[in-house]
């Protein structure tokens, strides 16, 4: 099911009683609150706001864009970051891990500046996206839900997960040329790709020994272990600086970015190097005190190990967008180099 390609998305007649209800609630309390709201983010500026209209692909169609977008509404997971890169502050982003309490690394914090974002958390609260007034909608790094999708286009334009891409794995790239294009900043989006590529390319030629050396990466959660595919971003970034992923990780297949790895084929995940990230806030010794499969494995023994001690590593990684690449190289390359030498 596709839309026309310069279809308007108007609100309905429903979508603009439920907006109208709302937004006076919302202006009440906000009146009320301490920490300032995220603010329209002006448009140009070091940035550049390029010529509209603009049009976009997504699965489900074209998105036309007819203006320079003033309230920009964050629900993908990891959206915000390339809109911040771009010197966008969005009206509100999806808080995937609650320890980020503007809703946002601690990479990006900078890029807030003294604005709030709003919070939402999965599964959306549509009265609380119409009460943000958001006059572009971006959910690339998404799931695709269609019924999701067609809900949020009664509300604002949206562009959802990219054609041809796969839930939640959208590359670094890709979702930044699709969110710089929709905001009218895609000279600047090409920039932070150049510097990105740059940058992974400059931290492989300065490691050596990362070349052709094989890594898995795997996730310590609730009393189970997962390994990342070379589907996943995360897999993408560290190959990105020289590394090979294991024959085994390569036989899991790009369909999903994640399989469930059960304790007896722990050691089959072993590589020359193991990245190892973990949903509790726990050190290395306890964390494989939980976890003795992780503990018996050749990388573990022999010191080969990478436990990013520092939370923000591993979600700065997971999160693989131009603004949290280099604070998870900045991490993780003393810590290869260190396994690897």
């Amino acid at each position: 099911m596709t839309r026309p390609t310069d279809r308007e998305r108007p609100l309905s007649r429903r979508g603009l009683l439920s907006l109208g209800a709302v937004i006076g609630s919302t202006a009440l309390l906000a009146a009320c609150g301490k920490d300032e709201p995220a603010k329209p983010s002006e448009p140009g500026g070091s940035a550049g706001a390029g010529t509209f209209p603009v049009t976009v692909e997504d699965k489900f169609g074209s998105v036309k864009i007819p203006g320079q977008p003033k309230r920009v509404l964050s629900l993908g997971r990891t959206d915000h970051d390339v809109l911040l890169a771009l010197g966008i502050v969005p009206v509100g982003v999806w808080q995937f891990i609650p320890t980020m309490k503007r809703g946002v690394g601690s990479w990006a914090e900078k890029s807030l500046g003294g604005k709030t974002p709003a919070i939402l958390k999965p599964p959306f609260d549509f009265e609380q996206v119409a009460s943000l007034a958001p006059d572009l909608i971006v959910n690339v790094q998404s799931g695709g839900d269609e019924t999701e999708y067609r809900t949020l286009t009664d509300i604002a334009r949206t562009v959802g997960l990219p054609k041809g891409a796969a839930p939640n794995t959208v590359p670094w790239r890709d979702s930044t040329r699709v969110i710089s294009t929709a905001v009218g900043r895609a000279k600047r989006g090409e920039e932070l790709i150049a510097e990105t590529e740059a940058l992974l390319k400059a931290t492989a030629e300065r490691n050596p020994a990362f070349a052709g050396k094989t890594v898995s990466i795997l996730l310590a959660f609730a009393g189970k272990i997962g390994i990342y595919t070379t589907g996943d971003t995360r897999m993408q970034l560290v190959t990105a600086l020289g590394l090979e992923p294991t024959e085994y990780v390569t036989g899991l297949g790009q369909e999903k970015y994640f399989a469930e790895l059960s304790a007896e084929k722990a050691g089959e995940a072993d590589a020359d190097v193991v990245i190892l990230l973990s949903q509790q806030q726990l050190p290395l010794a306890a964390t494989l005190k939980q976890y003795p499969q992780i503990a018996a494995m050749k990388a573990a023994k022999e010191n080969r190990l990478v436990f990013p001690a520092d939370p923000s590593v591993g979600l700065a990684l997971s999160s693989a967008s131009v603004l949290s690449i280099p604070h998870a190289v900045k991490g993780l390359e003393p810590l290869l180099a260190q396994a690897l030498k």
